[in-house]
């Protein structure tokens, strides 16, 4: 009988316009973005140099797809300030979001970290969870977009 009710209609459409909405960006953001992802980028790639305890040497084995991701976001970024249109956004975010689901799924397969059981147990929920977020996060893109190309 819920659905029937005004009320309830009206508070399922403000529900779906607040996840579907988006924030009008700042060209700042997007600076932020580049400068902090070039700095993961040199810590990510110097990790096994500095011999951290925690990180074995097994993690070469994901520094690609951590480079390809951080690189594909300054790259998107970057675009971000030229041209940011709505649908360009979740375009760009879509492809964001399934390399950084990469980067997690193949963490979690690798999983080149040096930890007791119960953390490492608690890291691999972790990068589960992660996962199942990004892809909830692409779902929502992907109806941003659809939104996005069909207001034109």
């Amino acid at each position: 009988m819920k659905e029937t009710n005004p009320e309830y209609k009206e508070n399922k459409e403000d529900f779906f316009s607040k996840i579907l909405k988006d924030k009008k960006p700042h060209k700042s953001e997007f600076i932020v973005t580049i400068v902090v992802n070039l700095i993961f980028l040199y810590i990510v790639n110097n990790l096994l140099s500095w011999n951290l305890s925690f990180i074995a040497p097994s993690f070469h084995e994901v520094l690609w797809i951590f480079n390809i991701s951080i690189v594909v976001t300054i790259v998107g970024n970057i675009l971000f300030l030229i041209y940011h249109p709505r649908w360009f956004r979740s375009l760009i975010k879509i492809i964001l979001n399934i390399l950084s689901f990469m980067v997690a799924y193949y963490l979690y397969l690798v999983f080149p970290f040096i930890l007791n059981s119960g953390i490492a147990i608690l890291v691999k929920i972790v990068l589960i969870l992660v996962m199942v977020v990004l892809v909830i996060a692409n779902l929502v893109e992907v109806v941003k977009l659809i939104i996005g190309l069909l207001k034109g």
